[in-house]
C-alpha cells in the first residue's frame, strides 16, 4: 500500500472522513499541528507532531511516505516541508475540504476575521514549549541562505498583519505551491488559479467526497413537520473566524422559529461542530439543536425546506429542497448558486420572518450535481485512482 503523510487539522470529525473511507488502500499517517491537541479524531491513526522534529528531512526520514497530502501550504512549517519533499521527488498535494470559491469572497471574510491575534497565541505557545518555527525553517533549508528564510519569516508576518489571501495573491512564493492540486470541480479550482497562480495541467478533477452521499435518493423519511436550518459558527469558533455578534445570531435564530411556528413545524437547527458546546443559544420548546447525526441526508430529505449561509452543507440541501439563503456579505458560492436558479437569498441583517417564503421552484439538480458534487467524467473512485497512480 502507498503510503501518504497527511498534513491535517484532527480536531475535526468531518474532516477526518475522506480518509477513514480510504484506509483500506493506504498507509495514512498524520501531522496535524505543533503539539497534540484535543480532540483529536484521527486517533486510529499514526499522528506525529512538527514538535518532535528538528527538519523537514527529519520528518521524511521517519515517515518515508510515497506523496503528502495538505490542506493548505501558508505556514513556514508546512512550506519547508513542501520545499524538501519535491526536491526529494515525493509529490505533494493540496486536498480541497469544503466548497471553495474565490478571492473576493475569501478577501471580503479576512478582513473580519481575528486572525491576528490567534497567530500570537499559537505563537506565544510554541516559545512557552521551547519550539522555534525559523530553527526549524533554517535547518531544512540549508541551501537556500539567509536571504531566502528570512523571505519565509516575511511572509508569515504579513499573513498576520493582512491575511493568508491577500498576502498569497499579492506575493507568489514557490515554496508555498504545491505539486498538484485535489479540487472538487472547476469551479471548486478558481482560488488556486488565483492565489497560487497555477494553470490547469497542475489541477485534478475528484469530485467532493463529503458530498457524493447525498446524491442517494432516502425512502425512510422523518414523518414529523419541521424546517432546516444548516448553521455556521459565524458568532464563536476556535479559528478566528467570527463575522456576526452573537445577539444577532440570537435574533436570527428566533426569527426562524417565529416563521416555523406561523406554519405549525418544529424548528430544526444542525450545528456547525465548533459550536456544539455553545452555551449562549436561544433554547426554545420548539428548537432542536442537531449536533453529531447518523445520516443528514435523511433529515435534508425529510425537511419541508432549508435556511442556510455559505456552507458546504448547503449544496445538499438546494439540491433536494425549496431553500432560502440569507446573506450576510458578498459570498461566491451564493453568488453561483443565484446564477443557476431556484433559491431565494434575503438580507441576514434587515429580514423579517413574514419575509420568508419558501416555493418549489428548485435549482436544477444535474446542474448542481456538475457544478459542486460529480464534474463530467469524474465518480466516487477518483480520488483512489489518482492516489495510487
Amino acid at each position: 500500500k502507498k503510503r501518504y503523510l497527511l498534513v491535517w487539522p484532527t480536531v475535526r470529525k468531518d474532516w477526518i472522513r475522506v480518509f477513514e473511507g480510504l484506509s483500506d488502500e493506504f498507509d495514512f499517517t498524520f501531522l496535524p499541528s505543533t503539539f497534540p491537541k484535543e480532540p483529536n479524531h484521527a486517533d486510529s491513526f499514526d499522528c506525529y507532531y512538527w514538535s518532535e522534529f528538528n527538519s523537514a528531512q527529519e520528518i521524511l526520514s521517519k515517515i518515508q511516505p510515497d506523496g503528502i497530502i495538505f490542506m493548505s501550504i501558508e505556514s513556514g512549517l508546512s512550506m519547508a516541508l513542501n520545499h524538501v519533499a519535491k526536491k526529494q521527488s515525493i509529490k505533494t498535494l493540496i486536498l480541497q475540504h469544503g466548497i471553495f470559491t474565490n478571492y473576493k469572497d475569501y478577501r471580503n471574510r479576512e478582513k473580519l476575521w481575528r486572525k491576528r491575534s490567534l497567530s500570537a497565541e499559537v505563537k506565544q505557545e510554541q516559545t512557552s514549549k521551547s519550539f522555534s518555527t525559523l530553527r526549524f525553517v533554517r535547518n531544512s533549508l540549508p541551501g537556500l541562505g539567509a536571504f531566502e528564510v528570512a523571505k519565509i519569516a516575511v511572509y508569515s508576518k504579513l499573513q498576520q498583519s493582512f491575511g493568508p489571501y491577500w498576502v498569497a495573491r499579492n506575493f507568489p512564493l514557490n515554496l508555498k505551491k504545491a505539486s498538484h492540486y485535489l479540487c472538487f470541480s472547476p469551479y471548486n479550482a478558481k482560488i488556486h488559479k488565483e492565489t497560487d497562480r497555477i494553470d490547469e495541467s497542475q489541477i485534478a478533477y475528484i469530485g467532493c467526497q463529503e458530498l457524493i452521499p447525498y446524491l442517494k435518493e432516502e425512502t425512510n423519511l422523518i414523518e414529523e413537520d419541521f424546517y432546516l436550518h444548516i448553521d455556521q459558527a459565524l458568532a464563536e469558533n476556535s479559528l478566528g473566524e467570527e463575522t456576526v455578534p452573537k445577539s444577532n445570531m440570537i435574533d436570527f435564530y428566533l426569527k426562524l422559529n417565529d416563521f416555523s411556528l406561523s406554519k405549525g413545524a418544529k424548528l430544526y437547527i444542525k450545528l456547525h461542530p465548533e459550536s456544539y458546546n455553545s452555551d449562549w443559544l436561544p433554547q426554545h420548546a420548539n428548537i432542536t439543536y442537531l449536533r453529531q447525526v447518523d445520516n443528514f441526508n435523511r433529515i435534508v430529505q425529510s425537511a419541508r425546506g432549508c435556511f442556510g449561509f455559505y456552507s458546504t452543507m448547503i449544496i445538499p440541501a438546494v439540491y433536494w429542497k425549496p431553500t432560502i439563503l440569507f446573506k450576510i456579505q458578498y459570498s461566491g458560492l451564493q453568488e453561483a448558486i443565484d446564477n443557476i436558479g431556484g433559491v431565494t437569498i434575503l438580507d441576514f441583517w434587515n429580514f423579517k420572518s413574514d419575509d420568508i417564503l419558501l416555493v418549489d421552484n428548485q435549482a436544477e439538480k444535474d446542474i448542481i450535481k456538475r457544478q459542486f458534487i460529480l464534474p463530467d467524467g469524474v465518480d466516487q473512485h477518483t480520488l483512489k485512482n489518482l492516489l495510487n497512480g
